[in-house]
């Protein structure tokens, strides 16, 4: 048997771990230059870029270092010596602990301007390109928007429970009662959900519970890691009158499947709405659907607005989910195909286009990498509408491109992507015509929008 030699004199044998940083308070005051693109303050320290957590631009702050690479450092605000005129108090007691927010610190209008400014500042640095409008920002409350949300659950040794989001920059959770994000109806839960894991006989047996409000009212999914008891089950009903056993469901581990309450294999579905187009889309509960119910239907109206579809027009909708854009497109008269990667949202999209009555085609595809038979399928659109997943719509757009739609509208949740794409569309022959920012998280660092690209 070998063994490994022994540290040299004077050395530390390796562990295969960097050493831990050891945070450190800078001993002068620094003045924020602007902000990130994440939000966070951004100063010239020792001939590196410092990125400061809760600076604002302006700011003389003192600093604590949090840590350091070759060019650049990270640290947050320990100390703000002159605040900003956009500064406020943050409204939630958990904001310097809890992950879930990054810019409660600021103003919502300011936050606005911030996102709006940043989205700019993406496409002309690293896009290449300016659009000739700024489009209004789609706005929203800053307080119980989100509709939908995942918090942890954390049983210690002796038994306390610990129900919340994750502690900001770490693995573990913070213990909220209340959270200012979350609609009223979700709130409402979260104490008795406090009160009933508490109390629970299998110990431990709950690791997340997903919170969803619906047009039926709220609902449940709880992911058990060990069995829950039959008392267990009882109390839990007991405690939450207002969401009934019909929409609490289990997951047990990480499978698929959902149960009832009771045990038995289900395939639920809950809904929401869209009244300017007199829609109701089901979902499953474990489907992707927008967190903020009010931005996404304000955010579907310019969408149709901007590709402005004309009777008998072809209209091609990429990354489609479950009808979000496909059916408001359907309704407005026009031929309208939904591609998506998985087969359980194309599911729901052609049960959601049965139940309301609409000609709509819905089909899998992988969008990476479309065979020549299903870019067949795709005809020659007259508009386009994507609406991809961070990674942004690099793979299929050589695709799109080749089909020379006229209109091309691009919601984007990452400014750094769009401004990528941006640029490969302006370098094929299509002008930004519009583009805006659309609130779909205030108090945190996310920019979601929208573009409207045309051929010239």
């Amino acid at each position: 048997m070998s063994r490994r030699p022994p540290a040299r004199p004077g050395r530390r044998a390796r562990s295969g771990r960097k050493p831990r940083f050891q945070a450190r308070h800078l001993p002068d005051a620094l003045t924020v230059e602007r902000l990130s693109h994440d939000g966070r303050g951004i100063v010239r320290w020792q001939g590196k870029t410092l990125f400061v957590a809760g600076a604002l631009p302006g700011e003389s702050v003192r600093v604590l270092l949090e840590g350091e690479q070759s060019r650049y450092a990270e640290g947050s605000a320990a100390e703000v010596l002159a605040p900003a005129p956009e500064r406020q108090t943050p409204p939630c007691p958990h904001f310097q602990e809890c992950g879930g927010c990054q810019l409660q610190h600021v103003r919502p209008d300011a936050q606005l301007a911030f996102k709006q400014q940043a989205l700019l500042d993406q496409l002309s640095r690293w896009g290449g390109v300016v659009p000739r409008q700024v489009a209004p920002a789609i706005e929203s409350p800053s307080e119980g928007y989100r509709h939908r949300a995942r918090l942890g659950v954390w049983t210690d040794k002796r038994g306390q429970v610990t129900l919340g989001f994750r502690r900001r920059g770490q693995r573990e959770l913070v213990s909220i009662g209340h959270c200012d994000v979350l609609a009223p109806e979700l709130n409402a839960v979260i104490e008795p959900l406090n009160h009933w894991l508490s109390g629970l006989q299998a110990r431990g047996a709950i690791s997340h519970i997903e919170l969803i409000l619906a047009s039926e009212g709220p609902a449940l999914v709880l992911r058990e890691i060990k069995t829950l008891k039959d008392a267990d089950r009882e109390a839990l009903v007991s405690a939450l009158p207002s969401v009934p056993p019909e929409r609490i469901w289990r997951q047990i581990n990480d499978q698929s499947t959902l149960l009832t309450l009771g045990g038995e294999p289900c395939d639920p579905r809950l809904s929401y709405e869209l009244p300017e187009f007199d829609l109701n889309l089901a979902f499953h509960p474990q489907d992707f659907t927008q967190v903020n119910a009010g931005v996404n239907r304000r955010m579907v109206r310019q969408a149709v607005d901007w590709l402005a579809p004309g009777p008998g027009e072809q209209v091609l909708d990429l990354f489609c989910g479950i009808g979000n854009f496909t059916l408001p497109l359907a309704r407005s008269g026009v031929r309208v195909l939904g591609l998506e990667g998985a087969a359980s949202m194309v599911s729901r999209g052609e049960e959601n286009a049965r139940h309301n009555h609409l000609e709509a085609t819905f089909a899998q595809a992988n969008l990476a990498d479309p065979s020549p038979a299903m870019r067949r399928r795709w005809g020659k659109p007259d508009a386009v509408l994507i609406d991809p997943p961070r990674d942004g719509a690099r793979e299929v757009l050589d695709t799109v491109i080749k089909l020379r739609p006229g209109r091309l509208v691009y919601v984007s949740c990452n400014p750094a992507t769009l401004a990528r794409d941006a640029a490969e569309l302006a370098k094929s022959g299509y002008d930004l015509q519009s583009v805006g920012v659309l609130d779909m998280f205030p108090h945190t660092e996310h920019v979601e929008s929208m573009a409207l690209f045309e051929r010239r």
